[in-house]
């Protein structure tokens, strides 16, 4: 029988190799279109797609290493992984904006005549057709999985559902004989991508840096433990979110009259309670004894 951890590294490697998959095929269509066209806007277009197939292959590696479960050196696991992946990729994706930066200006001082514009039009429906197929798959899998990596990919697919119809526009109109849209369309193509850098960027050092989870699942988690019968109070609560993973520190409040068994059990249901709701959390909880429990009712967290 496959354990769930199987299905879940299964689904998620699956997701990861179809993005693999789009983009290689995606780079080639398009570089054959851009030597018969001579679009900016197709180049933008391939850059966009060689940037893909870079940030698949990496969310592949990352995917594969992350999915490894925690060891001797390790005890933590290896999710951050993910976050280290995400700056890797900004690095590609910044050198990639720049590039089309520098391609676009150069093309609007010195205009090259556009060929086999219909080309162009037939590889972003080709892309476009691609693209919402991976993106169909790759939300069954973040609906079975919860993967934040595929769900980064997912939107930056989704993204490129836009970019590609932006793409179909510029073509005709530079078919129509207004060339200057070609370039228009490339620098706005590129602005898309400087965007992106800023939203994996951010994402990638929050995870590193130990930025603490969203304030709505905080009150959540401790909604769900002052509900606990026994928990007086809590206070020093800690979080920080790795991965699919959460991770919480917290100290209880606990009448001290009772036995240590006693207010063992009473955490062990506070933490059994959260699991039942964030199933992938890690709680450490650390009892401190009061001796008016009638009187702790506040929480500082």
């Amino acid at each position: 029988m496959v354990s769930e951890e199987q299905k879940y590294s299964r689904l998620v490697v699956m997701a990861s190799l179809s993005s693999i998959a789009m983009a290689l095929i995606l780079v080639l269509a398009k570089m054959f279109v851009w030597f018969f066209s001579n679009s900016i806007t197709i180049l933008a277009s391939m850059t966009d797609s060689m940037m893909d197939l870079v940030t698949s292959l990496i969310n592949y590696l990352a995917v594969r290493w992350a999915i490894k479960p925690p060891d001797e050196d390790h005890n933590y696991g290896h999710a951050k992984m993910e976050a280290l992946a995400g700056l890797a990729q900004c690095a590609f994706i910044s050198a990639s904006a720049v590039f089309l930066l520098v391609s676009s200006v150069n093309r609007y001082l010195n205009p090259v005549p556009l060929v086999n514009i219909d080309l162009g039009i037939y590889v972003t429906y080709l892309a476009l057709i691609l693209t919402m197929v991976v993106v169909a798959f790759q939300t069954y899998v973040v609906k079975k999985t919860n993967s934040q990596i595929i769900a980064a990919d997912r939107l930056h697919c989704q993204s490129d559902i836009y970019s590609n119809v932006a793409i179909i526009v510029s073509l005709f109109i530079s078919s129509t004989g207004y060339e200057i849209a070609d370039v228009i369309f490339a620098l706005m193509i590129t602005l898309y991508i400087a965007w992106g850098v800023h939203g994996i960027g951010v994402r990638s050092l929050d995870v590193l840096l130990d930025k603490k989870i969203s304030n709505y699942i905080i009150d959540d988690i401790t909604s769900i433990m002052m509900a606990t019968p026994g928990v007086m109070g809590l206070h020093e609560m800690r979080t920080r979110r790795v991965g699919n993973w959460i991770y919480v520190q917290v100290h209880m409040c606990i009448d001290r009259n009772i036995s240590l068994e006693e207010a063992h059990a009473i955490a062990s249901k506070a933490q059994k309670a959260v699991l039942c709701k964030y199933s992938q959390a890690d709680i450490l909880i650390h009892m401190d004894p009061v001796n008016n429990p009638e009187k702790v009712n506040n929480i500082r967290l």
